[in-house]
């Protein structure tokens, strides 16, 4: 009886003790969430709130115990990006991790990166003034010397002792000019453009179409070969502006023709390639573009030609970027220069009628 006793009140301070450190683990884990900078979130397995710290009574209203978790989501987050960015209707921001438990609920850490996402947005903003701020100034260098023509040109258009073809080479002179300073000015909105669309479905196919049809008498007069190479191009469908990829293509098509020169060769080609991405390619048989400028080609402002402006290659690459592609040099069977854009193709579900 006595070996009995002892071993009831062993066991009855073992719960005891047992039961005190659960209570002080429990008194830690409270003291924790109280501390804690992060919201804390538990949520048992029926999918209501079982606990949850100061931190997050601060961000959610109408947080208590016993609420179903998702309602109150609901009633707070305005949107979401992914699973673990929200904006909450307080327009709090908030990075989210979550955690499941064995009894079927689970635990969330909510941070509050509001002020951090602040300087981010503020520093990405310094960035595209900066950027804008040096664009600007590279665009009034540009203008400046076609414009300084057309002044000049324009002063001797006024002088009574020039003769009818004196007065018609100045007068050209001058419009050549302000066509060149026009140029520079369109470039430069459609580069600002670039990223700026309503998508639709598009049909490449349509689009190659259209660009060389749009050339055929530069095509003719200066007696270029061009080959088309459309197999399985019916299947290149892709989401964007049909504009836009229509301005890109006539953009490459005009280079290679200014570099292939009168009775060259060019080719564009037209794919599905793989990763369910449409590839499409201009190649011609020009001299190439020489290694040591290969990295700044894309450039704005940079330029190989005499009156270019060098915006068409920085225009189209802003293009394709906002299209969810990439476009860049490879190698050509023509032995000159190839650009290459891939674009993520339309699954066949989503096409509609093409822009």
């Amino acid at each position: 009886m006595a070996e009995l006793t002892a071993e009831l009140a062993r066991s009855r301070a073992a719960r005891e003790a047992e039961q005190q450190q659960r209570l002080q683990a429990d008194d830690r884990l409270s003291v924790l969430l109280e501390v804690l900078p992060a919201a804390v979130i538990l949520v048992d397995g029926r999918g209501r709130i079982d606990r949850f710290n100061p931190a997050a009574e601060a961000l959610f209203e109408g947080l208590g115990w016993g609420r179903r978790w998702q309602e109150v989501r609901e009633d707070n987050l305005l949107s979401q990006w992914g699973e673990s960015d929200w904006l909450l209707r307080n327009r709090r921001r908030l990075s989210v991790s979550s955690r499941a438990l064995n009894d079927g609920g689970e635990i969330l850490l909510l941070v509050d990166v509001t002020a951090q996402r602040e300087l981010e947005e503020r520093a990405a903003r310094q960035d595209r003034l900066a950027d804008m701020g040096e664009m600007a100034a590279q665009l009034a260098h540009q203008i400046r010397t076609p414009l300084a023509t057309a002044l000049l040109y324009g002063g001797q258009l006024g002088r009574d002792d020039l003769d009818p073809a004196q007065r018609r080479q100045f007068a050209a002179t001058l419009v050549e000019g302000l066509k060149h300073t026009e140029r520079l000015v369109s470039d430069m909105l459609a580069f600002s453009r670039g990223g700026h669309f309503q998508p639709n479905s598009v049909s490449l196919r349509e689009v190659v179409v259209e660009a060389v049809d749009s050339l055929g008498p530069r095509l003719a007069d200066e007696e270029i070969t061009l080959k088309l190479h459309l197999d399985n191009a019916s299947e290149c469908q892709v989401l964007g502006n049909r504009d836009a990829l229509r301005g890109v293509l006539c953009n490459l098509l005009d280079n290679a023709l200014y570099h292939a020169g009168e009775r060259g060769h060019l080719q564009v080609s037209l794919e599905v390639s793989e990763g369910d991405r449409v590839r499409l390619r201009v190649e011609d048989d020009g001299p190439g573009i020489p290694p040591d400028i290969r990295e700044r080609i894309f450039d704005p402002f940079f330029t190989t030609r005499e009156r270019g402006t060098g915006l068409g290659l920085a225009v189209a690459q802003a293009v394709v970027l906002a299209h969810g592609g990439d476009i860049g040099l490879c190698d050509s069977a023509l032995g000159g220069a190839c650009f290459r854009i891939e674009l993520p193709r339309l699954d066949a579900a989503e096409t509609g009628e093409t822009a």
